[in-house]
């Protein structure tokens, strides 16, 4: 099995805990999976390198705070707003957060 293969078969054993609603443990004892590599392929796929605990910084847009240069807006559709002089880290570190969201669902 080559690495990229591995790594298909256990985020889609990380994917079906997930939408089981079971625990870890109960999920492994239900598949026979070893506990050990499972919470290792977990937390590889929910530790993003740039940002390992899922939140980001976000930075008031009242006039007495300094602004990022960047606003977002959740609705319906997804929207960003950036002025000029914006700071790149920080957009970057916010679609990143973003883009690592898994769709809730109803």
């Amino acid at each position: 099995m080559t690495r990229e293969e591995r790594s298909t078969y256990w985020q889609k054993l990380v994917d079906q805990q997930t939408d089981s609603g079971l625990n870890g443990a109960a999920f492994c004892r239900e598949h026979n999976i070893n506990p050990q590599r499972f919470y290792h392929w977990r937390r590889r796929f929910n530790e993003p390198d740039t940002m390992s605990t899922g939140f980001f910084q976000l930075i008031s847009c009242s006039p007495q705070s300094q602004s990022s240069g960047i606003r977002v807006s959740l609705g319906n559709e997804l929207h960003i707003e950036i002025d000029r002089g914006f700071d790149p880290i920080t957009l970057r570190t916010v679609v990143e957060a973003i883009g690592t969201r898994k769709p809730c669902l109803p």
